[in-house]
């Protein structure tokens, strides 16, 4: 299978494969896609918006003409030096005028395409994956260790280094979107140049959004069931750019999280001691209502919690027009839940 992590794409673009003519990005984060296939068009064209260098092309084009992407592949540019075609929306038009490249029987310019979510049986990401000449780039939901490494690089750029709280405040303030993770990275080494160190305080100054919530405080407040504040900060959130499918996320996420608490608490380990041991650490302005939440949710409660947001995870992607209200239907019904165990113990 020729499938190229996220993480290796600049050790291919540094020094890349012969036999490889084309490239094909795939995931729900439109933005860092697209970001990954301009760095490949860059490096192979040495621009992005030179006409004599780059050819750009909707699916679409594909569909009446086939055939053109083949005329484009073994085109000659009429300056000399490399083209790239760059491919926006690809899907089954592509699929089918882009075989003759993946079977090798036609090489030349180089091929960077982008598309959304593809299913692991889809015929267009099988093709890429069965081609010795074609790699393809999955971008799942990026971890906390890889939001890590991709923040730290940035800030390296700006001889900048982020202590390690400081790097755990970043995530929970500005979660694991890499285009949003860039864009938020960017914003604090401006803030910090001419600074060595990055800080807790240097990132709550800067980063997040402009509304004065974040995600977790949302968690927060659903787990420790303040059902008017879970509204309040939901609404906010959305209001202020935050996806909605990413708040469900994050709460999800935090779920999680108090369900490994609970079964460390009753293997025997007392409630300090387990977030002392907690990696990533839980940031330390949050540990008393972690600690208060955790007083209250059996692990039976927070067992059905979790399913009960995986399962809204996926009806939020799978019905983007009505992400709000079932995210926001959600969210409330555990704060409620949340407010009752509180009453109850």
């Amino acid at each position: 299978m020729t499938v190229l992590r996220a993480t290796g794409v600049d050790g291919f673009l540094r020094k890349p494969d012969p036999a490889i003519s084309a490239l094909l990005i795939y995931g729900e984060e439109p933005d860092a896609v697209r970001d990954i296939a301009a760095r490949a068009v860059k490096r192979f064209a040495g621009s992005l918006d030179d006409p004599f260098a780059v050819t750009v092309m909707q699916d679409g084009d594909l569909a009446s003409d086939p055939a053109r992407l083949a005329d484009e592949v073994q085109s000659i540019s009429m300056f000399g030096g490399n083209r790239a075609i760059w491919i926006r929306g690809a899907e089954q038009a592509f699929l089918k005028a882009v075989l003759p490249v993946l079977e090798g029987k036609i090489a030349g310019n180089f091929i960077v395409a982008e598309a959304g979510v593809l299913a692991k049986n889809s015929a267009l990401r099988t093709a890429f994956e069965k081609s010795p000449h074609g790699y393809v780039v999955p971008l799942y939901e990026a971890d906390a260790t890889e939001i890590m490494s991709l923040v730290a690089q940035l800030l390296e750029k700006d001889n900048l280094r982020i202590d390690q709280d400081a790097a755990h405040r970043f995530i929970e303030l500005s979660g694991t979107s890499r285009s949003l993770v860039r864009r938020e990275a960017e914003k604090l080494a401006l803030y910090c140049l001419g600074q060595q160190r990055v800080s807790v305080a240097d990132v709550e100054a800067v980063c997040g959004n402009d509304t004065g919530a974040d995600p977790d405080a949302l968690a927060d407040s659903v787990f420790g069931g303040e059902v008017e504040e879970t509204d309040r900060l939901f609404h906010a959130l959305v209001q202020g750019g935050t996806d909605a499918g990413r708040l469900v996320s994050v709460v999800h996420a935090h779920a999680m999280k108090l369900q490994e608490f609970r079964v460390a608490m009753e293997r025997g380990l007392a409630l300090d001691q387990v977030l002392r041991q907690a990696r990533p650490p839980v940031f330390f302005k949050r540990q008393d209502k972690v600690k208060l939440q955790l007083r209250f949710w059996g692990l039976g409660d927070l067992v059905t919690a979790g399913s009960t947001l995986g399962t809204n995870v996926l009806a939020v992607r799978q019905n983007s027009t009505l992400a709000g209200a079932i995210a926001n239907r959600c969210l409330l019904s555990l704060a409620r839940q949340g407010l009752k165990l509180r009453q109850d113990r």
